[in-house]
């Protein structure tokens, strides 16, 4: 089998290459052997390599970096996504779209309740996203079903994971990164009660995608099935360590922001997310356990 990966750079695709390399062949061009953002350097890449399946995780994914250069987000995240799924078409590649629970990012109504405004986003609802990453995501959603009805798009959580050495240096934290910490130095940190979305252990994602491939065409909430505001899933996180009293709460501004997605449509199809909470927990005694095991 063949696998085309995009964006094997960043977070998620240098893992889905990691993992899938051994078993598939698997072709990650670096930005000198494509660029997506030219329609004739898609298509030329796609048909000579003819994958099976092109998993596409390509993308300007900073929400600041689309906000300050909408222009450049639209080409790359919208046009870029539409001259893959093109070329998919012609080819017959099944084209895996990794998309963002940003595409949920809408205020609160007036006239809604607290209740109404928090109930986890389902794949078939109206999308009214807020943010210019949220709004471009959507866009090359359906750029996708235009140009390759056989196209699967996942719409993924915040991630996180053991980072590189490399990431490091760059400066990239995440939330287990963040948790790991606190519990290694005793170190308080704020949350905000404001914020609801889900967070999944990219390990998850990347073993899953493996399924997600073989999935009939549509949209699916790809991660955990989130409950309760980011200070509510690190309160109740930490609680398992006795460190909860490190939590400390912050109140958003601008009100609540609901992320958090209901996973039902992925779980009927055989792939289960740990929710947050639970992951969370995993990995931090996972990474307890390795440093004690160092130490020996």
């Amino acid at each position: 089998m063949r696998i085309m990966l995009t964006g094997a750079g960043g977070f998620l695709g240098s893992r889905l290459f990691i993992y899938y390399r051994e078993k598939y062949e698997v072709w990650a061009p670096s930005h000198k052997e494509l660029d997506f953002t030219r329609e004739e350097s898609a298509r030329k890449a796609v048909q000579d390599f003819h994958p099976d399946v092109l998993v596409h995780c390509g993308a300007i994914s900073d929400v600041g970096a689309c906000e300050r250069d909408p222009e450049l987000s639209m080409r790359v995240n919208v046009e870029g996504t539409r001259y893959l799924a093109r070329a998919c078409k012609v080819t017959g590649a099944r084209m895996i779209m990794c998309s963002s629970d940003q595409v949920y990012f809408r205020k609160k109504e007036a006239k809604e309740s607290l209740e109404e405004y928090l109930r986890p986003h389902r794949e078939e609802e109206h999308c009214s996203p807020v943010p210019v990453y949220g709004k471009h995501k959507l866009l090359a959603e359906a750029a996708c079903f235009e140009e390759q009805p056989d196209s699967v798009i996942l719409r993924l959580t915040w991630m996180y994971g053991e980072l590189t050495e490399e990431e490091q240096r760059k400066g990239r934290r995440n939330l287990a990164d963040m948790l790991e910490e606190m519990l290694r130095k005793g170190k308080s940190q704020s949350f905000y009660k404001t914020d609801y979305r889900g967070v999944t252990d990219v390990w998850e994602v990347v073993c899953n995608m493996e399924t997600a491939w073989k999935l009939p065409a549509g949209i699916y909430n790809f991660g955990s099935p989130a409950c309760g505001s980011i200070y509510e899933i690190v309160r109740d996180t930490m609680e398992e360590f006795g460190a909860e009293g490190l939590v400390e709460a912050l109140e958003g501004s601008n009100g609540p922001r609901n992320l958090c997605m209901a996973p039902e449509k992925t779980l009927y199809a055989g792939i289960h997310f740990l929710s947050a909470r639970e992951g969370l927990e995993h990995y931090l005694k996972d990474r307890k356990n390795t440093s004690l095991s160092g130490k020996r």
